[in-house]
């Protein structure tokens, strides 16, 4: 319980001499605060007193906020400086951790501070102080300036070492967001901490096939965490550390997350795999913020071996021997396990500059080692971002396992491994490559269709290549397989060993077996797991696995408690199965214990976030089941992904890429062949094409096989090696013009074949294959049958699947229509086909096949061919347009909001790196209409027509406010000081009209109560065309803080002018009396992370919100001298904002009857 958990965390933190310099610890003036004293020296020193209030006892020690203040009025202003600092800094850490932070902070800070007042009054004890002169100078905008305010200096300063280290990160952390990045940091900055780098997902012009196949979407962050468990040290300490043979001090971690950095306890349990961080006491690791929570990549494991393994080595021979990053890798990977040195090799290859690609932008091709103008400028942060964007952006062209550079001429989307049979062996082996738990969870019906097709082969012994070298343990294949004996008791399934020979080393805790049930029970095979062997011969067992499901109740027909059985025991390796039927029927038979593929998928959603390879670990799962499953998986080298969706089961997406007139089909889009034949295939058509129809260089045509068939061909592609229906018209491979002429094909020989635990139930299938368009070579071309010798000319793009009819899965999958694309205002982008040989769907009428069906380069290769030939037909977009695409969707905009800690760990002193901090600030505060569940609209260009609006013309005569606050604290104060400064610093670097919001610094005369202009509405929204035609050019708000900001939100009310109410067709979030109706100015939506120019760009897109209903103004009104403009009352406001935090369930700030009325 939280208020348990705080009293015994506070009672432990009580004990004397547990925290330097502070001194009686106690429960403050009421349940939810601490009260402690401070001083050097308690028998010389006047004590300080503090108290520390938690914002919600309810949350501890999970997500609750601190709000730390003196009661001291003595206590110098650089004491409440850091603590604000604190503050930030150990939200959502208990007790313990507080109190280690407080105590650090005031003993540096205090040390400095007295240490320079003494100085101070030993230089000027005889110097007069002329106050008028003083006072003359002072004005509330000087008191207000920060410039002189540096809260690491204080914080860190007293202590040299630390302060090297602050001023270190902050240059490097400078340079890496000066390089576009988003940085952040978790920790403290001068002992343990983990800093972020991120970038958006948008911005590293990735294809939207890609992201498709990666399962990766635009507005995700790539993020690679950077852990320094003993202090942050800079790259020349890093490799120093390196070639002195010590322990490494950098950990790495990539992922995907929402935000651009994740929460710490996400952070530690990534890394707690290097066993150096304890997960904090009384924090849970399950529950984290959604939107920063770390999801793991699809080459995760690559990545971060990579990473943690190379890639000092790597930067150690860049740095040494000025190689380009080609270069580097190539030497690290021909040197590994030879004493020779860079200089010792020959030829050029390690120097040549790496390739640059046209259509990646240069956030992706940057490359700071090359750039830097000196090794100090040097950043490892940055040069580590940089270096796992060319491994992620770029993963087809490296292989998962030695990360040697492949060779390839075809747009790969699936990477894979190189042809050296140690990476084979690592890649199906060890899991190198994506993970299978990663694959079901993203692609389930996928995984149905590897395993269908796998079964369905080996179940009639057509499997021909089989999974060797794996080290699978399977049952005996020889006739004594089922040779031990034993008796099997039925209510507990406990196993009595009577094979007179055997002893308890053949079973262990964790193996397998199989046994032949007894018919008077059932005819099924039945698998169990050990369970318990302390009581030999008295084996406990598992309940029975049959077909891949628990066998709970027995269908019993006799009496018997127990049955005399035989068993056989999973102790033969597959490798020495001699005959191939045999190795058939053991993968058949393991293919059978397997559950289905949603009982899979829901086991890994249940499982804790952060876990890896948890299937594995799944009792239902034997090892050898699940080794022969993610060789299935890993063995198929195409990209298929589903298209259409499937309404009764969660997390399919439909997709634009489905091919008209086949309605009842399931359809998989082989969205990269495997990459052998797609290479091969792509140079076919550009050796054929200048000898065939440029308009038309390839055509669509349908095969159809039995199921055994496709687990070849998927791997293999189409051949004609197996004389299976005869062949009429001579040697090739088969394909017809119409569906119905394939279909025939796909249901012979395969009865009794298929997975039973397949949740499609697929009955058959069938392909649409592209080949290249040259007829007259092929073998036959006649009659709507084609026969192709050239299996080069031919690659598979959709498979389309039948299932079996009573499992109705099909009944609302979407489908292009002739009528849908008829009524379409755009026609999605078809494949051009030649007319004389257009595939023909079930119906009989010519198939629409979607441009989607290739990749961006195919699509690119047929474009350049179709302008060639003058062809008018309209085409898809190419690489070109979606770099421009994307390029225009990645400024930080649409990122999400720094937060206040990572600003101000790249603060500067200069006033040029000050600036900069401000614009990226500003950019940054773009974001939050995401973070506050408001929907999104389109940000306003000096180009679009608005209402227009002069600064400045405002007078505080000309508005009814609330009376000034009587109540100030010194953490308020100086928190909204910073806001304000920051705010108006954000204002004068902007345009106005962009902006849409303006603060007169004449209208503030303190800091609690602020007066906002809303101004240059888009003359498109009803609101700006009211304002227009009255001559209105502002709504003016009003917001005031409260003493507990920014724990507490600020209560925010237009003053003037009246817009319609809701009930009378008016919207924009306002209520009746004026406040803002949104969760985000309540304590049910408040972060104290806001910042203000967030969250008035929040409330300006409340106002354009045209959901439900667009904002309008009230009639009656105009502007201009002697206009009238109708003003809200304070009070309907003040009653109206009530009423809509509990008419929506929204909590009300505890201090709000606190705000001056």
């Amino acid at each position: 319980m939280p208020r348990k958990d705080f009293l015994r965390d506070l009672e432990r933190a009580r004990s004397p001499g547990l925290f330097p310099g502070l001194h009686g610890i106690r429960l403050g003036d009421d349940d939810e605060s601490i009260s402690f004293s401070f001083s050097h020296s308690p028998e010389t020193d006047l004590p300080l007193e503090f108290q520390v209030v938690i914002s919600d006892l309810s949350e501890y020690p999970k997500s609750h906020q601190y709000l730390i203040f003196s009661t001291s009025t003595t206590v110098p202003p650089a004491a409440v400086d850091v603590l604000d600092v604190v503050r930030v800094a150990v939200a959502g850490s208990p007790i313990h951790d507080l109190f280690n932070m407080v105590s650090d902070a005031l003993r540096n800070v205090l040390s400095a501070d007295i240490l320079q007042t003494t100085e101070v009054s030993q230089d000027s004890e005889n110097d007069e102080v002329d106050w008028d002169a003083a006072d003359s100078d002072f004005s509330v905008e000087a008191a207000w300036q920060d410039d002189s305010f540096d809260e690491d200096q204080q914080f860190f300063g007293s202590v040299r070492t630390d302060t090297k280290k602050s001023e270190s990160l902050k240059q490097d952390l400078r340079a890496a967001k000066k390089a576009g990045f988003k940085v952040g940091y978790l920790g403290k900055l001068t002992g343990s901490v983990i800093i972020s780098i991120s970038c958006r997902v948008s911005k590293l012009g990735i294809s939207d096939e890609a992201m498709q196949a990666w399962s990766v979407e635009r507005t995700q962050y790539l993020v690679v965490l950077i852990r320094y468990p003993s202090g942050y040290a800079n790259l020349q300490q890093v490799l120093e550390q390196k070639r002195k043979g010590l322990t490494t001090q950098v950990q790495m971690h990539v992922g995907l997350c929402s935000s651009y950095k994740p929460t710490m306890t996400e952070a530690l349990d990534v890394f707690a795999r290097f066993n150096g961080i304890p997960t904090p006491q009384g924090r849970d690791t399950s529950e984290s913020h959604g939107s920063q929570k770390l999801v793991p990549l699809f080459i995760e494991m690559p990545l971060n071996s990579l990473l943690n393994e190379r890639l000092l080595k790597i930067i150690e021979l860049r740095y040494q021997y000025a190689f380009s990053w080609s270069g580097a890798e190539l030497f690290f990977n021909n040197a590994q396990g030879m004493m020779i040195a860079p200089e010792d090799f020959g030829g050029d290859e390690y120097t040549l500059p790496d390739d640059r690609s046209a259509s990646l932008p240069e956030i992706v091709q940057a490359d700071q080692l090359s750039d830097a103008a000196s090794p100090n400028a040097l950043s490892f942060p940055l040069i580590a971002m940089q270096f796992t964007l060319r491994h992620f952006v770029k993963c087809t062209e490296f292989c998962l396992v030695c990360h040697c550079k492949m060779d390839a001429n075809f747009e790969a989307l699936k990477p894979y491994v190189c042809s050296k049979p140690l990476c084979l062996y690592q890649y199906m082996a060890l899991g190198m490559g994506p993970s299978v738990d990663w694959e079901i969870l993203k692609q389930p019906y996928v995984i149905d269709l590897l395993i269908t097709f796998a079964y369905s082969s080996a179940a009639t012994g057509n499997l021909s290549d089989f999974p060797h070298g794996l080290g699978i343990m399977v049952p005996g294949s020889s006739k004594s397989t089922y040779s031990r004996k034993g008796k099997l008791r039925l209510s507990d399934m406990q196993l009595t060993i009577t094979s007179a020979f055997e002893d308890k080393t053949f079973l262990s805790p964790g193996r397998w077996i199989v046994m032949k049930s007894s018919p008077q029970i059932s005819n099924d095979i039945w698998h169990f797991r050990v369970e318990d062997t302390l009581s030999w011969p008295l084996v406990c067992l598992s309940q029975p696995m049959v077909h891949g499901n628990i066998q709970h109740a027995l269908p019993v027909s006799t009496n018997q408690e127990s049955l005399e059985v035989n068993f056989a025991v999973y102790d033969q390796n597959f490798d020495d199965i001699k005959q191939d039927k045999d190795k058939c029927q053991a993968i058949a038979t393991l293919l059978d214990t397997l559950p289905d593929v949603i009982a899979m998928r829901d086991f890994l959603e249940s499982a804790p976030p952060g876990s890896r390879e948890i299937l594995a670990l799944w009792n239902r799962v034997s090892s050898s089941a699940f080794d022969l499953l993610r060789w299935v998986v890993a063995s198929n080298r195409s990209c298929i992904m589903q298209d259409g969706d499937l309404s009764q089961i969660k997390g399919v997406k439909s997709s634009p890429n489905l091919v008209s007139g086949m309605d009842g089909y399931l359809q998989f889009r082989f969205a990269q062949g495997s990459p052998d034949k797609e290479e091969k295939f792509m140079m076919a058509v550009t050796a054929k094409a200048p000898k065939i129809d440029r308009k038309y260089p390839t055509i669509f045509t349908w095969h159809g096989s039995p199921l055994s068939n496709w687990h070849g061909i998927i791997r293999e592609g189409l051949h004609y090696k197996k004389v299976t229906n005869g062949r009429a018209y001579g040697n090739g491979v088969y394909m017809a013009q119409h569906f119905s002429t394939s279909r025939g094909y796909t249901q012979r020989g395969d009865q009794g074949s298929y997975w039973p635990n397949s949740i499609l139930k697929v009955q058959g299938a069938i392909s649409l294959n592209e080949v290249v368009n040259s007829t007259k070579d092929y073998v036959n071309s006649s009659s709507g049958i084609y026969v192709v010798k050239d299996i080069e000319w031919i690659q598979t793009r959709y498979l389309f699947v039948e299932c079996q009819p009573r499992v109705d899965l099909l009944k609302d999958s979407p489908s292009y229509s002739e009528s849908s694309i008829k009524d379409s205002s755009i026609k999605p982008n078809f494949y051009p086909q030649d007319p004389k040989h257009a595939a023909n769907g079930p119906k009989g009428r010519t198939i629409d096949i979607p441009m989607t069906a290739l990749g961006q380069r195919r699509r690119l290769l047929v474009t350049q061919l179709l302008q060639s030939a003058s062809a008018t037909v309209k085409l898809g977009e190419n690489k070109e347009d979606v770099i421009l695409a994307a390029s225009s969707e990645d400024d930080d905009s649409a990122s999400v909001a720094t937060l206040n800690e990572d600003l101000t760990v790249l603060l500067s002193d200069s006033e040029d790196s000050e600036s900069h901090l401000v614009s990226d600030y500003a950019g940054d505060s773009e974001a939050v209409a995401q973070t506050t569940g408001l929907e999104k609209t389109t940000k306003t260009h000096k180009s679009t027509p608005s209402t227009d609006f002069q600064p400045g013309m405002l007078t505080e005569s000309s508005m009814t406010l609330l009376e000034p606050p009587s109540y100030a604290t010194t953490l308020a104060t100086k928190y909204l000081q910073q806001q304000l400064l920051q705010t108006l610093k954000v204002q004068q670097k902007n345009s106005l009209v962009e902006l849409g919001w303006y603060i007169d610094p004449q209208l503030i005369s303190n800091p609690y109560q602020w007066i906002v202009e809303l101004h240059s509405f888009e003359l498109t929204l009803p609101l700006g065309q009211d304002l227009e035609k009255t001559g209105i050019q502002s709504i003016i708000l009003e917001m005031r803080f409260s003493q507990n900001y920014p724990m507490s939100p600020p209560f925010v009310r237009i003053v003037k002018p009246r817009l319609l109410e809701f009930a009378h067709g008016g919207g924009g979030h306002v209520t009746a009396g004026g406040a803002l109706c949104m969760e985000l100015l309540t304590n049910s939506g408040w972060l104290p992370s806001y910042s203000m120019e967030s969250v008035l760009l929040s409330i300006r897109f409340a106002l354009c919100s045209t959901e439900p209903k667009p904002a309008r103004l009230l009639s009656g009104q105009s502007g201009g001298q002697k206009g009238r403009i109708f003003e809200y009352p304070i009070q309907d406001a003040i009653s109206a904002y009530v009423r809509a935090c509990t008419a929506h369930g929204w909590e009300v700030p505890k201090d709000f009857s606190t705000l001056a009325w």
